[in-house]
């Protein structure tokens, strides 16, 4: 794992010498921010006040984002209307440094949007979208493929971003897929059902389980990765979310990439992010099943952060030093839940705790070692000397040598402990582990 992990962040160096051709639907992401005390008197409906209000690339220029965020050059091409949002969206190119000559202003669409309403940080009220499906003018297009030809050329690999917002006509499709197998590049594309025949034959689809249960009908996991393949002639990412991910390659074969364990805030645009570091591990040397993995730690990053945004190399680094995350720490086994060593040096010692609701530690103490608890999640009812505590998430208490103490787990609960150094047999037990046949609260 050492070794893997050595090697992934050699690659991931190279991705600021990566140059990305990213075609697709454009969007704007606007959000109003707001705060609900009252109901309409006009009709049944609440009263969203106004405190914020703010505008983020997305779609296939959210790929584009999170592609310049980890370090590499991408070249966007898309359409935007005449109007005021697609100026927005132009200035928000600008700003991000992402070479945007590829994006074409035509009067006779508008840009897309997406407006969410949202109170307090997460919670979306309501989402409104302007937008059209009709294809792009002939002259249009004309004018797109120009532009990608020359691309092309440079490019270190393309992405092929599908919102089914009428960018991908049969004929374009086909050029741009022609154009990339005469300059031999790298292809990976995300697409809409409605679109799926159209993108036939590229190297990767990165679809999530809905996708993919819309495009084949079916609803095993298995099934859904074969049928795809076999449907599009390319290998597939499935993305299952919580799940983590699963790679169905063209050989027939299939490997599982599980999840990390994170809190989701927001899922917006995390199908971008991984698309984006997908196409930029593959590029610099990756397998398609190291590059998931890498892409899989940089979706399970940006869905813990609000809105559509992106991951920058430094967080993403920071996610393949496994050595330093909880995960990779073997877990002791107790009969109340469990035990993780996080350290345990000669001046002190700091351990997870994983309690189980119904279930206490035994009654013990300590000579030497001094500690110090807190309750993370749960509820945790604590005897320490004729003390009865209730300990609830941000309640900590520190414990002194020679005081008798326990914990019972009145809801499944997490600790952490910090103490000075410890040794077993420091611990002395007047009652045993159990299972609280009658739980008193």
């Amino acid at each position: 794992m050492k070794t893997q992990k050595i090697a992934f962040e050699k690659v991931i160096e190279q991705f600021s010498q990566k140059k990305i051709l990213v075609v697709g639907d454009v969007m704007l992401d606007r959000y109003t921010l707001g705060t609900i005390s009252r109901i309409s008197p006009e009709a049944p409906v609440p009263v969203l006040e106004k405190v914020s209000e703010k505008c983020v690339l997305g779609g296939a220029a959210n790929v584009a984002n999170n592609i310049a965020a980890l370090g590499a050059k991408p070249f966007l091409f898309g359409v935007v209307g005449e109007d005021n949002a697609g100026e927005t969206l132009l200035q928000l190119l600008k700003r991000s440094n992402i070479a945007w000559g590829g994006v074409i202003a035509d009067k006779n669409r508008p840009t897309t949007v997406k407006h969410r309403f949202v109170v307090g940080e997460d919670h979306q009220l309501l989402r409104v979208d302007e937008e059209v499906h009709y294809h792009l003018t002939a002259n249009a297009e004309t004018k797109l493929l120009e532009g990608i030809r020359r691309a092309m050329k440079v490019c270190d690999g393309v992405v092929l971003s599908d919102y089914a917002k009428g960018v991908f006509s049969p004929t374009l499709t086909e050029k741009i897929l022609l154009l990339a197998r005469a300059a031999h590049k790298l292809v990976i594309a995300d697409i809409k059902s409605v679109n799926k025949q159209k993108f036939a034959g590229v190297d990767i689809v990165t679809p999530n389980v809905a996708e993919g249960e819309e495009m084949t009908g079916l609803h095993a996991i298995s099934e859904i990765g074969m049928k795809l393949v076999e449907m599009l002639a390319a290998n597939i990412l499935l993305t299952r979310g919580s799940e983590g991910m699963t790679v169905f390659n063209k050989t027939g074969g299939s490997i599982e990439i599980p999840a990390k364990k994170v809190k989701a805030f927001d899922v917006s645009g995390a199908g971008d992010t991984v698309i984006a570091t997908l196409i930029l591990g593959m590029t610099s040397g990756l397998s398609l099943e190291d590059a998931s993995r890498v892409a899989n730690n940089a979706g399970g990053l940006v869905v813990q952060k609000p809105g559509v945004a992106t991951v920058t190399l430094e967080e993403l680094k920071t996610t393949l030093e496994e050595d330093h995350h909880v995960e990779s720490v073997d877990m002791v086994p107790k009969l109340w839940g469990y035990e993780k060593w996080l350290e345990n040096n000669d001046k002190y010692c700091c351990k997870l705790l994983s309690l189980k609701k119904g279930y206490q530690c035994s009654l013990h103490k300590h000579k030497i070692k001094d500690e110090m608890f807190f309750i993370t999640q749960g509820h945790v009812r604590l005897e320490v000397g004729k003390k009865v505590m209730h300990m609830l998430p941000g309640s900590f208490v520190r414990i002194t040598c020679g005081v008798l103490h326990r914990f019972r787990g009145i809801e499944d609960s997490i600790m952490i402990e910090v103490s000075t150094h410890h040794e077993d047999s420091d611990s002395y037990r007047v009652e045993e582990s159990k299972k609280v046949e009658e739980m008193t609260v």
